[in-house]
């Protein structure tokens, strides 16, 4: 009998981390985006699009593709340009605020209310397009800040003159994961593809301000427990959560990339926990 979503299995050894599932989607190009359908039904709930941060992809959420699409949630991800299966377009000067206009343009060209999701880097877009109006509501995970946070940390500049290579199996297995080196991170490393600098810089040198005035729309800030301080130091998340005006909540054994850690499932029930809350202050609207 296969073992339960999210659980290792029998053995007590940990599943191995398998993204195949993006591989079998259906998928559309919008806006200089690709687009990826995990369920669409086609009914008036907001849906859930998932945004992808630094060397990511859409593919990063197969697990939650699969989990939303078989409770019936109309869920999407996409690849941003220089992004997953957009990487072969990266190029050195791709930043932040590009990004976040195909981000808008992708969302108004699908025409439907929807609830933006994005992940550390990716939550700097989703915040862009959420202020110019396209999102119904947005979610943060285990965001950047917005440069204009007050008392937000900046980092070492990267080199300009060439794309940033991915993290190494090292870094993978301590920031993105909180896992020990025996840990096999080979289909991650598989996937992750090279960054721009620049979108790196306005991260890390904090380029990108957001008007806390233009969000308008609820949300809520997903903190990952097991963070690193470095980039995440302890009462960041909360303070983006106050500075847009969103909920916090603090997702306890989670690391950085909790949408494929070992406890994805427990950050996905959070998250539909959260979005049916949503849909049940609409009322009878959905």
């Amino acid at each position: 009998m296969p073992h339960a979503p999210g659980r290792p299995p029998a053995t007590g050894r940990p599943p191995r981390y398998d993204f195949s599932l993006i591989d079998r989607l259906p998928s559309l190009d919008v806006a200089g985006c690709r687009l990826y359908f995990g369920h669409d039904a086609a009914a008036p709930a907001p849906a859930l699009l998932f945004v992808a941060g630094a060397y990511h992809g859409a593919w990063c959420y197969s697990n939650y593709l699969d989990y939303f699409a078989r409770r019936g949630v109309s869920c999407f991800a996409i690849d941003l340009p220089g992004h997953g299966n957009l990487a072969q377009a990266g190029a050195t000067d791709l930043d932040i605020t590009t990004l976040g206009s195909h981000l808008e343009q992708a969302c108004r060209a699908l025409g439907r209310p929807l609830v933006l999701v994005g992940h550390s880097m990716g939550a700097l877009p989703v915040m862009l397009a959420a202020s110019r109006g396209a999102a119904h509501a947005m979610v943060l995970m285990a965001p950047s800040p917005p440069g204009n946070l007050p008392g937000a940390r900046a980092l070492p500049e990267v080199p300009t003159d060439s794309l940033k290579a991915p993290p190494a199996e090292s870094e993978i297995r301590r920031r993105f994961l909180a896992v020990g080196d025996e840990r096999d991170v080979t289909p991650i490393v598989e996937r992750l593809t090279p960054e721009s600098p620049a979108i790196l810089n306005d991260r890390y040198l904090l380029r990108v301000a957001v008007d806390p005035a233009a969000i308008r729309c609820p949300g809520v800030c997903l903190e990952a427990q097991l963070d690193t301080p470095d980039r995440h130091p302890e009462g960041q998340d909360r303070a983006i959560a106050d500075f847009l005006g969103l909920r916090h909540a603090v997702l306890h054994g989670q690391p950085h990339c909790m949408m494929y850690s070992d406890r994805w499932a427990q950050s996905a029930t959070a998250l539909l926990e959260w979005y049916r809350s949503l849909t049940a202050e609409a009322g009878g609207r959905y």
